[in-house]
């Protein structure tokens, strides 16, 4: 039965696609911004108001936020390849698609050539009542963005 909803997306229901990296669970993403610089020019000869021209496209990182598990070392592993200098092995291609309410993909993400930057370990607390949940979280920069739905 197709999804006849034409509202706006709901931002619970989604799903992350890493290749070469098998982690999953995750409970928040950010999705990056992006903007253009704009730089002003002007010739002598021009009026005196300034031309705007565009600059150089701008992308923020990507973050990515699980809870962490017992023998789960997915997303340390792929961080520590790039302290280990392999870069080539630790780029990576990643998805994140928005899911209607009968989980399909509505709205995708695709980030080319990605690698984890920074790695979060959870962190930990004494005292509270019930206890968070231990979260680890890897903020991931790459070399394109796109959207493909």
């Amino acid at each position: 039965m197709p999804d006849s909803y034409m509202g706006p997306l709901r931002t619970e229901r989604f799903e992350v696609e890493i290749d070469d990296v098998d982690a999953v669970g995750f409970k928040k993403v950010d999705l990056p911004s992006q903007s253009t610089q704009m730089n002003e020019y002007r010739e002598g000869t021009d009026p005196i108001w300034p031309r705007q021209l565009w600059g150089q496209t701008q992308y923020e990182d990507l973050t990515l936020e699980r809870g962490a598990k017992k023998g789960d070392m997915a997303l340390y592993e792929w961080r520590k390849l790039v302290v280990d200098g392999k870069m080539e092995e630790a780029r990576s291609d990643i998805a994140v698609s928005v899911l209607n309410s009968i989980g399909e993909a509505t709205m995708r993400f695709e980030f080319v050539d990605a690698w984890p930057k920074e790695y979060q370990p959870p962190t930990l607390q004494a005292g509270g009542s019930g206890g968070d949940v231990a979260t680890e979280t890897i903020v991931v920069t790459y070399n394109e963005m796109q959207r493909t739905e």
